[in-house]
């Protein structure tokens, strides 16, 4: 099972296959926000991935829309709604400054 390390927060957890990262934290009482609950289209849960970016798939279409109207941009950023991580995540939720 996947392994997801919260970098600023010192939090590190499972996640089962094919779970979007968001969900899983949620369900272990991380609070991340999302004010579309998940559906990709807020943008408001994008993370920095800073290991594991090959353990994602590709944005789909739906999500690359998303990233481009956002503030925060970069070849490593994420919507964690859409990210299912097969091996090991180290991530960033808050921007670092």
């Amino acid at each position: 099972m996947p392994k997801v390390r919260i970098v600023e927060r010192s939090v590190e957890l499972d996640v089962p296959a094919g779970q979007p990262v968001l969900f899983t934290l949620w369900a272990q009482q991380v609070p991340v926000t999302s004010l579309c609950g998940g559906n990709a289209s807020c943008g408001t849960c994008s993370a920095e991935i800073i290991e594991g970016l090959e353990h994602l798939d590709p944005p789909h279409e739906g999500e690359l829309r998303v990233l481009a109207r956002i503030k925060r941009q970069g070849p490593n950023v994420r919507l964690l709604c859409q990210a299912c991580p097969r091996g090991d995540l180290v991530i960033r939720i808050k921007p670092a400054t």
